[in-house]
């Protein structure tokens, strides 16, 4: 018997010796992990062995849609990609929404495992029963958009939706993205080259099947419960009329903004890179995931010009901040073409923008010379180098070849100084929020388990910036009434232990974040309301405690991972220039992480771990968590009481 919400199948994929096995799903497992991503990260932690290479044969890569996804839950066209990042070497997980992740859990299959490597390029072809594995043919090597037409035209099915990489994933950027739905992107750790290493150019999927429904009436209800509250939310408006280009404005008023590589918060022109600007001369139209009614992605098109780009999702809040005010640029028709280049090759936005500052102030230092970059002046403020290097890293050509490795390994090559100007945690590079405005952003930063992170699992400035508590009020969130973004008090700990909590929930089931915020727990989608529909669909009468301890115990899990990896405090540790430069200008001119250190212990405290980062048993055994504190002591690590 089916399990309610859930497809019932995991479909295993070796792509050496082409052997295809579907697994059932087990209930106690998908309870206890929730499913997709926490299933997923139990999954790799139980078949890779330490220190296994992120982009050898040895590595797996798990595609996963929650319990929510194909539902008509609000948000609930996630996805994600579970692997080792070969840009940090840790535990990583990059979500996506669009349509792939349903049309997978309607083909039958809750997660696609992919193992060993295949001989030559090919695609994956899962139509309900029927899985091949399928030359490649002309479509490796191509452009996503170029190639998906090319696999479509060979299936005959053009319904079918593709989790595909461009020619980044093929080269193994080590920050490629895995794209769906042409512009809608599995974006940071470098899941794409992953992906690319196996010699996978895309996995094509059509389903017909259903999804099965323990309680229909009550699942109904709770439907239309979640739409009404979504509905409610006052950051719909924001979504559905201005989409993320919106934070561009708000952030920088805060100070928050970061650019110049972040030496500020603030940007002076931030008026020329604004969502007004976009909606009123490039905008073509918003666009949806499945079971969406915020509708937040901006399609966008230059019609002329030298950055002339085809419509194209794009770009988005994080794409503007680092690929504009962080390098200083203030034109936004190249922001839109690096973003449409990053969509057709394939390749996080935010990483590659960030390796273009990072460049620029190596060049300005003398860290990287004309000769490196054949001739090239790498200045801020110009357009025409963050064009020119984005597609020199997503094509390794010239610089692009040594930028393309990711920050820590370029910062090594380099020598000298070049470590210190590095802005990254665990070898993620910083997106674009300020950890020095918001000093719960850096511990978060810091703690986050795929690195420097500000979105995985939940925004953790709500509460302090925004006053917004989503409703985590019964979780332990400290009143923000009074509690300020400089804060650097205990308090932010709370906040960021509680965020981490409480957002692995909505990411194991599988629907979006921007759901989840909202100023309480009347309107958005709240922990309680996710308890309610997942009990309807699956039986189980899971209330919301039992979800956020699930929360609890996934976080702990993929510190488990790490831990294994070598990870301890060190690899915490925030970047230099945070702890020690303050900000140029700006309402938060002065500001500085000064109280870094004490914060993380608080946060490990709080989190039942020691002083080195470790869980401590009891904490493991109190999440269920034996096996795993069995693992590691027999690894080898001592795990105090």
């Amino acid at each position: 018997m089916v399990l309610g919400g859930f497809a019932g199948t995991i479909l295993r994929i070796n792509l050496k010796n082409k052997k295809i096995i579907k697994e059932p799903l087990k209930e106690d497992q998908a309870r206890k992990y929730l499913g997709g991503p926490g299933l997923a990260t139990k999954i790799l932690f139980d078949e890779l062995k330490p220190g296994v290479d992120p982009l050898g044969p040895e590595n797996k890569l798990i595609l996963t849609a929650g319990v929510m996804a194909g539902t008509l839950c609000e948000g609930g066209g996630s996805w994600q990609a579970v692997t080792k990042s070969p840009l940090t070497g840790l535990w990583a997980a990059a979500r996506s929404g669009g349509f792939f992740g349903p049309e997978m859990k309607y083909a039958g299959y809750d997660m696609i495992i992919l193992e060993g490597r295949a001989e030559k390029p090919c695609y994956l072809w899962v139509c309900n029963d029927l899985v091949e594995i399928r030359d490649a043919g002309d479509a490796w090597g191509k452009p996503v958009p170029e190639a998906e037409a090319i696999i479509k035209e060979d299936l005959g099915e053009y319904q079918a939706r593709l989790a595909i990489v461009g020619p980044a994933g093929e080269k193994l950027v080590r920050f490629a993205a895995i794209m769906n739905d042409l512009c809608r992107a599995a974006g940071r750790c470098g899941v794409g080259a992953v992906m690319g290493s196996k010699n996978v150019k895309a996995v094509a999927v059509r389903g017909t099947k259903d999804i099965k429904v323990n309680d229909p009436e009550t699942c109904r209800k709770a439907l239309i419960e979640i739409e009404k509250a979504v509905r409610n939310n006052p950051l719909y408006a924001l979504y559905a009329y201005e989409g993320t280009p919106a934070y561009t404005g708000s952030l920088n008023a805060f100070g928050a903004l970061p650019t110049w590589h972040d030496r500020s918060g603030y940007f002076d022109r931030w008026e020329n890179v604004s969502v007004e600007k976009l909606r009123r001369n490039y905008l073509v139209k918003a666009r949806a995931c499945q079971a969406c009614s915020y509708g937040c992605e901006r399609y966008s098109e230059i019609k002329s010009g030298p950055y002339r780009s085809p419509p194209m999702g794009g770009p988005e809040y994080e794409t503007i901040d680092l690929m504009g005010p962080y390098l200083r640029i203030d034109n936004l028709e190249a922001i839109t073409r690096a973003s449409y280049l990053c969509n057709i090759y394939g390749m996080d936005t935010i990483s590659t923008g960030y390796m273009i500052a990072f460049a620029v102030e190596c060049f300005e230092k003398g860290l990287i010379t004309l000769k490196e970059t054949e001739g090239m002046r790498l200045s801020w403020g110009d357009p025409e180098v963050l064009v020119d290097l984005t597609e020199k890293i997503a094509t390794r050509q010239g610089i692009g070849d040594l930028l393309a490795e990711g920050v820590v390994r370029v910062a090594e090559k380099l020598g000298k100084n070049a470590m210190d100007l590095a802005l990254h945690v665990k070898g993620l590079e910083q997106p674009g929020h300020s950890p020095r405005a918001i000093k719960e952003m850096a511990l978060q930063y810091g703690t986050c388990n795929r690195g420097a992170c500000h979105i995985r699992y939940h925004w953790v400035g709500n509460p302090s910036m925004f006053k917004a508590t989503s409703g985590m009020e019964a979780y332990g969130l400290p009143d923000p009434s009074n509690i300020s973004p400089l804060d650097e008090s205990k308090e932010k700990a709370k906040i960021v232990v509680v965020c981490q909590n409480c957002g692995n929930v909505h990411e194991a089931l599988g629907t979006c974040l921007f759901h989840t915020s909202s100023p309480n727990g009347e309107t958005g989608l709240t922990i309680k309301r996710f308890a309610i529909l997942l009990s309807a669909l699956t039986g189980w009468e899971i209330n919301d405690q039992e979800l956020v301890k699930a929360g609890e115990r996934l976080f702990n899990l993929e510190r488990a991972f790490n831990i294994r990896e070598g990870v301890r405090r060190k690899d915490d540790i925030i970047a230099k220039r945070w702890r020690t430069e303050k900000l140029l200008n700006g309402p938060t001119e002065g500001a500085v992480v000064e109280n870094y250190e004490r914060m993380l212990d608080w946060y490990y405290e709080l989190r039942g771990w020691d002083s080195e980062g470790v869980p401590r048993k009891s904490k493991l055994l109190e999440l269920e968590l034996d096996e795993v504190a069995t693992h590691l002591e027999n690894s080898g690590i001592s795990l105090k009481e």
